[in-house]
Order: C-alpha cells, then sequence, then structure tokens
C-alpha cells in the first residue's frame, strides 16, 4: 500500500497518459486514495459510451483525457470527474438565463464558445473544462475577475496534478497531514510553477 513519509515517496504517475507503467503508477494511487476513503473503484468506460458521448457534442475529447475513462473511469482523483451526461458546452449553461450568468470579459468570451466541462473543483462551482479544438484545460472560476483561465496544455497534466495532490491524504504514522500537503504542492509546483498552483487551490 503506498504510504507518504517524506517527499521522494511522491509518485509522478506519468509523463503522458499512455507511456510505459503509467497504468501501474496511476493505479498504484487511486486504489490507496479509494482504499483510504473505503470506496469501491469505479469501472471503465467503454469505448462506445465515450463515442456516443462524442457524438452528442459534437466534438471529440482529448486523448488523454480518453484513455484515463477507458482505463479507470469516473475514479476518484479529488476533484468530481462529471457523469458523461453531465458534460456540456459551458456556453449552453446560462444561455436560456443569461442573466443568471457571469459577466464574462471580452477575453473569457474568446474562448467561451469551445469550452466543454468535465470536472469539478470540490464543489464549489468552479469547473475545469477542455477546449473543442486545442484540448487544452481551462479553469471557470465563478469568483474571478476573469472567469475563465488557461490552465494546462493537456488533460494529462490536470489529472497528474490531481493525483499528485492526493497523495498528501496518503500520509504515514510518522508525519501529519501538513507537511504532506507542503510536499505534495511543492512536486506539483516544480512540474506547473506556482501561478498555475495557486490560481488552481487558492
Amino acid at each position: 500500500m503506498l504510504e507518504i513519509n517524506n517527499k521522494k515517496d511522491i509518485i509522478i504517475p506519468f509523463n503522458k497518459i499512455g507511456d510505459n507503467d503509467w497504468k501501474i503508477k496511476t493505479s498504484q494511487i487511486i486504489e490507496a486514495f479509494a482504499d483510504t476513503w473505503d470506496e469501491e473503484l469505479k469501472s471503465p468506460i467503454s469505448s462506445a459510451e465515450i463515442t456516443t458521448l462524442e457524438t452528442k457534442l459534437g466534438t471529440t475529447l482529448p486523448d488523454g483525457l480518453n484513455l484515463f475513462y477507458q482505463t479507470f473511469g469516473l475514479a476518484n482523483i479529488g476533484e468530481e470527474l462529471q457523469d458523461l451526461d453531465k458534460m456540456e458546452w459551458m456556453k449552453d449553461i446560462w444561455a436560456n438565463n443569461p442573466q443568471n450568468g457571469p459577466d464574462f470579459t471580452s477575453k473569457d468570451n474568446e474562448v467561451l464558445p469551445y469550452l466543454v466541462t468535465f470536472s469539478n473543483y470540490i464543489g464549489n462551482g468552479n469547473m475545469f473544462c477542455f477546449h473543442s479544438e486545442t484540448k487544452e484545460i481551462y479553469l471557470f472560476d465563478h469568483d474571478s475577475g476573469s472567469y475563465i483561465t488557461k490552465m494546462f496544455n493537456t488533460a494529462d497534466d490536470y489529472i497528474k496534478g490531481c493525483l499528485i495532490f492526493v497523495q498528501a491524504e496518503l500520509y504515514g504514522e510518522d508525519i501529519d497531514q501538513e507537511d504532506a500537503d507542503e510536499w505534495t504542492e511543492e512536486v506539483a509546483e516544480e512540474l506547473f510553477g506556482n501561478d498555475i498552483i495557486k490560481k488552481w487551490k487558492y
């Protein structure tokens, strides 16, 4: 069982989803995290289900997200991967009641038509989306002057970041949560930079 007792115990599961050993390392983290919360593992999503979703949306999923779904399904990665029937074009969320939607900036509106939601951030109304053409990952922040921010070039990086952060919950008996939180944040900052982690987590 994976246990974090110092910073070097933290697993970086992959550079890119599909790498050699990515399934082994990712499975180790997901299984340990599920065991910590006494949760059952999720079932993989079939390629047929994904094709149906892509047909409904009119765009393809990012390759890494597609492969992750077919391997681990809607696994608990510390943030809520949306059920397939909940994924939608962000522009459509407030289409019928625009007065209730955010006052998007002109910069926001440049990318808004291309964004598809796929993950909820800790239930606070923020959402991660992928760009239908570039497949880059954007964060919708409901409490910000600029509501939409590009975060990652690929879905692989977003999932990798989540899998690093969840390892803070796997700390051993001789350390405490604060130590593990600090280590995982340091590892994530080394990979993605301080600005991205600050925007994501704070």
